[in-house]
């Protein structure tokens, strides 16, 4: 199966006339079917289709990886050009998010208003794993539907009117099926890689890995870090690794300089054959 994927919002670009931000959102496509993975944080993505030459095709599926605003924004956009595409996210999503950025200094960072009017779109299986177009699936929730307890610091939810540690329950992941084996295309991986590759290994146990695409979360983590982590993944047999949005520069650098067989450079117009 071929299946090629290609960024169209991420933080950078790799071509002067694409827009960035801190946003996410790729095209996936796969035997003449195509899906979406995340929105951005405004309606730049729908410009950048139309640059990249992606937009003739309109997405059976617009999937989202979790219900921060810099991934779930431009879904009205989309919808407003694409409005026979379906959505698929977890429940949890809809729950409003907040981010402490320092002491007292709360963010609003889920979803907004016009975002009522999306529940037509549910669907009744969005929690459990299934395949969208041929070879790609979603993982379901990779930290469990009713996870409650996960240190992250900084983020927050406010299910019931009060604020607690977010631990991600809506959080999900596509895998693809590939030519060469699985590969993992993630939003932001705020459950952690290890625990992300884990929850894929359960869907998929016999597989071999290819490639891992999207946001690490990797930000301020130290370079000892980022060599244990990708050692890991090593271990686990990946191949390629493209780092986006959220894995941070710092990463991406780490990786060109210690592991270029691994690295592929990301940015607003990349592509990666699945």
């Amino acid at each position: 199966m071929n299946v090629r994927c290609t960024v169209v919002i991420d933080n950078t670009s790799t071509r002067t006339d694409l827009r960035t931000e801190h946003g996410l959102c790729l095209h996936i496509q796969s035997a003449g079917q195509v899906l979406l993975l995340d929105a951005g944080k405004s309606n730049q993505l729908l410009g950048n289709l139309g640059k990249l030459g992606l937009d003739s095709i309109p997405p059976q599926w617009i999937v989202l990886s979790h219900g921060h605003y810099d991934h779930i924004t431009g879904v009205p956009a989309l919808l407003g050009k694409f409005p026979d595409a379906k959505l698929h996210f977890h429940p949890c999503l809809l729950e409003p998010k907040w981010i402490l950025d320092a002491p007292g200094q709360w963010r609003y960072a889920g979803v907004l208003q016009s975002f009522s009017r999306l529940e037509p779109y549910l669907l009744p299986a969005f929690r459990a794993s299934m395949e969208l177009i041929s070879g790609v699936w979603t993982s379901g929730s990779v930290m469990g539907d009713e996870a409650t307890t996960f240190e992250n610091g900084k983020f927050f939810r406010n299910p019931r009117g009060n604020l607690i540690a977010d631990a991600f329950p809506d959080e999900q992941v596509l895998v693809v099926q590939g030519q060469k084996g699985i590969s993992i295309v993630s939003g932001c991986c705020h459950a952690g890689v290890i625990r992300t590759i884990a929850k894929v290994r359960e869907l998929f146990p016999q597989e071999p890995f290819d490639a891992f695409v999207g946001g690490l979360h990797l930000e301020g983590k130290s370079r000892a870090q980022m060599q244990e982590l990708t050692q890991f993944m090593l271990a686990e047999g990946f191949g390629r690794i493209m780092p986006l949005h959220c894995s941070g520069t710092p990463y991406a650098v780490f990786l060109a300089e210690e592991y270029p067989q691994l690295y592929l450079p990301g940015g607003a117009g990349a592509m990666i054959e699945l």
